[in-house]
């Protein structure tokens, strides 16, 4: 359970773009922070930078993760809220997020899991990542190939699905995967990888 990684050392202060937060312990010391965002609340390792979050869209909250050793980029945690009725559902959006890697080489799993906040579906995709570049209206992207992508669609009870996406370096990613399951609250004895038809290279 979440709570053998999580012992709390402080009391909440206010982070800038309303994120409360509470420094508490966490695996091998290192520390996290309990943020809210919006209606949800996240383990977030001390060492992932809050960014300014843009004037206008869906962006709750945005986080730098710094590149591990042989690693040139940065990895990136954003978390998207549309509202109680935004999003397109699950299945648009793992569509969605699976065009964004190139079909060769691409590689898929899908897990369900559980947390005290809701039901979550993980998509684990790598490979070579259309990295969008720019402002989104431009929809202009770059190769970026051995990427790695962590897709999360949470499901709280009221307020809207949550979609919180940890993209970058593969090796980052990968170094930063179970510490992203425990900023969603995750059990990480529930989750499953999900039975599917084998990814259709389009």
């Amino acid at each position: 359970m979440l709570t053998r990684y999580l012992t709390a050392i402080g009391s909440g202060t206010a982070l800038a773009l309303a994120l409360l937060v509470t420094p508490v312990a966490f695996a091998e010391d290192a520390k996290i922070k309990e943020i809210e965002v919006k209606d949800i609340k996240l383990d977030v390792p001390e060492t992932w930078k809050a960014k300014p979050l843009p004037a206008a869209g869906f962006r709750a909250a945005q986080f730098e993760i710094p590149p591990v050793e042989g690693d040139k980029e940065a990895a990136e945690l954003v978390v998207f809220h549309f509202g109680p009725n935004g999003g397109g559902g699950v299945q648009a959006n793992i569509d969605r997020w699976v065009k964004q890697f190139d079909a060769e080489e691409r590689k898929l799993k899908i897990f369900d899991g559980k947390t005290k906040q809701g039901e979550y579906v993980l998509v684990d995709l790598s490979g070579t990542w259309n990295k969008p570049v720019g402002p989104p209206i431009a929809m202009k992207t770059t190769k970026a190939p051995g990427s790695r992508f962590l897709g999360v669609i949470l499901k709280p009870a009221n307020g809207g699905d949550y979609y919180i996406r940890l993209t970058g370096p593969a090796k980052t990613v990968t170094e930063n995967a179970k510490a992203f399951r425990i900023a969603i609250k995750a059990d990480l004895e529930q989750e499953m990888e999900k039975k599917q038809e084998a990814d259709k290279k389009e």
